[in-house]
């Protein structure tokens, strides 16, 4: 595990940038450090990559300071509407046959634009047990994304060893801190400032996930109805793609984290919405931590900003 190394983990919102350091001591997942400070480029998910690269690598600079973060290997991730995710499902192969086989339907559904991506793909559990064959989830980012996040990194004095994507961060965390029923598929949503990511999941397995980007001009504020709705449109188009391809497994409960969590309303507004139980979540209830080692300015109701880094500090490869 990455965290065991004296990993930082970085994620680099539209609003804030939090950078968190794990350990792991007899089983148990410890946060060691963390800062979250805001991010200096507004407008960085669009055209902020190209003018702003400086001002947030200096942030970080600036953030490991503070934060007394000795760690100079680091993990970040990128999200928004230019990463593609699509599922795939093959015969059995074996791996060598399996990765040509990805290719080839990824040429088939992306055409000449694949080659401007960086690609990798991850085999899905069976949905059905009369399944047969794989089931893969197919990940591609422009390169350009990796390439200035890269140098994002470089700039602020880091060693980049693994750029992630928002939405597998999030599901990955929730997989490794939350305890649930065998039988029991949830939702995870990080509702960021302008990016909710999206996960379902059972105790042990990834089944489907995705970025919900509604090309805002503001932040997400889940007060105004007609945002609302949009936002809860697209998550019921997601629980029905996944409810129709697993033929009866249901999505039993939902569990909200990331800044737009916060408000008490947010939780009876989704729930109300969806029709399914709805929850706050703060991974920060299932990490050990001292409060006292911590930065003094932060807030254990912060945690609700954590669940991407966190979820890079536990990568497993």
């Amino acid at each position: 595990m990455l965290g065991l190394r004296q990993v930082v983990s970085i994620d680099i919102g539209s609003s804030l940038i939090k950078l968190v350091q794990l350990s792991q001591s007899s089983g148990k997942i410890r946060l060691e450090k963390v800062e979250v400070v805001d991010n200096p480029i507004s407008n960085f998910h669009t055209e902020g990559y190209r003018v702003g690269k400086n001002a947030i690598a200096q942030a970080i600079r600036h953030s490991l300071r503070k934060s007394r973060i000795k760690a100079r290997d680091a993990v970040s991730s990128l999200g928004g509407s230019s990463i593609i995710i699509q599922y795939f499902k093959f015969p059995p192969f074996s791996e060598k046959e399996l990765e040509s086989a990805v290719r080839l339907e990824a040429q088939r559904v992306m055409g000449g634009k694949l080659n401007s991506m960086e690609t990798d793909f991850q085999i899905l559990p069976q949905n059905q047990k009369e399944a047969e064959g794989q089931q893969v989830l197919f990940a591609a980012v422009p390169k350009e994304m990796v390439r200035q996040r890269m140098e994002i990194l470089q700039q602020a004095g880091l060693n980049p060893l693994a750029i992630d994507i928002d939405c597998l961060a999030l599901a990955n965390c929730f997989l490794r801190l939350k305890n649930l029923a065998s039988d029991e598929h949830v939702m995870i949503l990080n509702l960021g400032a302008r990016l909710i990511s999206l996960g379902i999941l059972s105790k042990d397995n990834l089944y489907f996930v995705r970025d919900i980007s509604l090309d805002l001009k503001t932040p997400l504020d889940f007060e105004e109805i007609s945002m609302l709705e949009r936002a809860v449109e697209e998550i019921r188009r997601s629980i029905h793609y996944y409810e129709d391809r697993v033929q009866g497994n249901k999505v039993a409960r939902v569990f909200l984290t990331g800044g737009g969590t916060v408000a008490l309303e947010t939780t009876d507004s989704f729930s109300k919405a969806l029709e399914i139980p709805v929850e706050k979540w703060n991974p920060l209830k299932d990490l050990e931590f001292d409060p006292g080692k911590l930065n003094h300015e932060f807030k254990e109701s912060q945690g609700y900003l954590l669940a991407i880094a966190i979820g890079l500090g536990l990568r497993e490869k």
